[in-house]
């Protein structure tokens, strides 16, 4: 039988919030399934009723949850345990069910008595207990996880696509007079009635006039990497190499082209985060 698999790395609860997760799902989950169902004749253990009862059955889920914050907090840290494998998960579990069937023993059982019969049976108990909030909870995390792996691949292929898209430049009559691909656009400069585009060709910066407004290509190119720095410029922030802040004003360096670009006052805030 091929065991490799148990070499694969166990990254389900590497996250400090999929552990809380856990902790809180087997905590609420054991209170109700203890109180409502009573498994093991669980409710005939004491003669007890009404709210010490209610108390009793929760104070077991309670102290599962306070071991297993115990142990995926301190205790991985203390032992170093900020990955796993697999087979070394499966050992840290079992670790973790023989630590909440001791606290049991001591809290609600006989230590002195017959030891090693009631942590078969605590153990037992507790596995039986724990299993199905378990599984349950490490499914959600996978299937969180795994959309949270879907939706930031889809967002990189589609910055890839806008990477590789053409932005189709219009003049005052709508009609396209040239498109240029966005990862090779530099820089748009208002001058009278015309845009000045500059982009990349052939690895050099080109420069081609159109008779419209910065207000109107502005409308065209919104939800992009083009943004207003002035009431004169739009910068590809792609492009941006450097930000320099001189007292409250703001200059941008883009790719290629030697001039410093002014960043007025009323957009220096969609640049400070350059700085930081």
């Amino acid at each position: 039988m091929n065991f490799n698999f148990l070499n694969n790395s166990f990254t389900l609860l590497d996250k400090k919030s999929d552990r809380y997760i856990l902790i809180l799902v087997i905590f609420v989950f054991s209170t109700i399934f203890l109180n409502v169902f009573e498994p093991f004749n669980i409710g005939r253990w004491y003669s007890d009723s009404g709210i010490i009862k209610f108390l009793r059955l929760s104070s077991y889920g309670f102290v599962g949850a306070l071991v297993f914050l115990f142990t995926q907090f301190p205790l991985r840290k203390i032992f170093k345990q900020h990955q796993f494998k697999i087979k070394t998960y499966l050992l840290w579990l079992f670790i973790e069910i023989s630590l909440i069937s001791l606290v049991y023993i001591f809290l609600y059982g006989n230590p002195i008595g017959n030891f090693v019969n009631d942590f078969f049976y605590s153990i037992k108990y507790t596995l039986l207990g724990i299993c199905l909030p378990y599984i349950f909870t490490v499914l959600v995390i996978y299937y969180k996880n795994h959309r949270n792996e879907i939706q930031l691949l889809h967002e990189k292929i589609a910055n890839q696509s806008d990477n590789k898209r053409l932005l189709s430049f219009k003049d005052e009559n709508g009609k396209i007079k040239f498109s240029v691909l966005i990862q090779d656009l530099l820089l748009l400069e208002s001058t009278d009635n015309y845009v000045s585009v500059y982009f990349i060709l052939d690895n050099k910066v080109q420069r081609k006039l159109l008779r419209n407004t910065l207000k109107n290509i502005e409308e065209s190119l919104k939800d992009s990497s083009i943004i207003r720095c002035h009431r004169s410029y739009m910068v590809n922030t792609l492009n941006v190499e450097f930000v320099q802040k001189d007292g409250k004003k703001l200059n941008l360096k883009v790719k290629m082209l030697e001039k410093n670009i002014p960043v007025s006052q009323k957009y220096s805030s969609l640049f400070l985060d350059f700085l930081s």
